[in-house]
C-alpha cells in the first residue's frame, strides 16, 4: 500500500512517485486550467509535473468558471 491523499475532501490511493500533474490527469480533473493547493499552500502549475505527493497529503483543486 502506497498511502492515500484527500482530493477536495475524498481519499484517493497514492500511486508510487505520483505528482500532482499525474494525479489530475488520473482522476480526470482537468491539468491545463486546474489550480490546485497541497496541503494549504498554492502549487503553480509550471511546478504540476514536479511536484511529488506524499501520503496524508491534502490536494485541493479547483476550476475557474467563467461567466458574466
Amino acid at each position: 500500500m502506497n498511502g492515500a491523499v484527500t482530493v477536495n475532501g475524498r481519499e484517493h490511493e497514492l500511486e508510487p512517485g505520483e505528482t500532482v500533474e499525474r494525479l489530475l490527469e488520473r482522476l480526470d480533473l482537468g491539468v491545463r486550467y486546474a489550480l490546485v493547493e497541497r496541503n494549504g499552500d498554492p502549487v503553480e502549475r509550471a511546478a504540476y509535473g514536479s511536484v511529488e505527493l506524499a501520503p496524508g497529503d491534502t490536494v485541493v483543486v479547483a476550476r475557474p468558471v467563467a461567466g458574466g
